[in-house]
């Protein structure tokens, strides 16, 4: 392991608000012109069906929007929109860069963790390096952010499979 300083427990959970707020936001965006689409094409939801068919759209699109937003930021620059404003940043364990099988790893992970009624982020509060079943699966943990750019790693080698894991 590299001397990356390890994120606490409260700037982490402070990140994690403001992503929360971020995707509110635009999810509820999304979700108003999506639903207005929908009434736009037909006419307005009839029956249970018809409603149950459009709740289960914005439920997709929340999905869709979190796991591109964690994707897209934490596999592309090593930080999401808080933890941006928060000073810290994921990485693997060697201190490079996650790349974007490994943010996946680490959104399905998340999602793990919420399904377990938050146990797996038991290790992110008692845990001496500070991490919880997301970063345990995808091989990664959250320090603070690192003084010079973040540099990616090296392309991988030819026949390296495509998530780059």
């Amino acid at each position: 392991m590299t001397a990356l300083t390890t994120a606490g427990f409260w700037p982490r959970l402070a990140a994690h608000v403001v992503d929360c707020a971020v995707g509110v936001l635009v999810w509820l965006l999304c979700s108003m012109w999506l639903v207005i689409g929908l009434w736009a094409l037909d006419h307005p939801p009839s029956d249970v069906r018809d409603a149950a068919l459009i709740l289960l759209a914005v439920l997709g699109l929340a999905a869709a929007l979190h796991i591109a937003y964690h994707v897209v930021l934490v596999g592309g620059c090593g930080q999401t929109l808080g933890k941006m404003a928060l000073g810290i940043a994921v990485v693997r364990l060697d201190g490079s860069l996650p790349g974007y099988g490994r943010a996946l790893l680490r959104c399905f992970g998340g999602f793990l963790s919420w399904a377990a009624f938050g146990l797996g982020y038991v290790g992110i509060l008692f845990g001496e390096e500070r991490r919880g079943l997301a970063d345990w699966l995808a091989g990664t943990r959250v320090v603070e952010e690192l003084p010079g750019a973040m540099v990616p790693r090296p392309a991988p080698p030819a026949g390296t499979p495509l998530l780059g894991i």
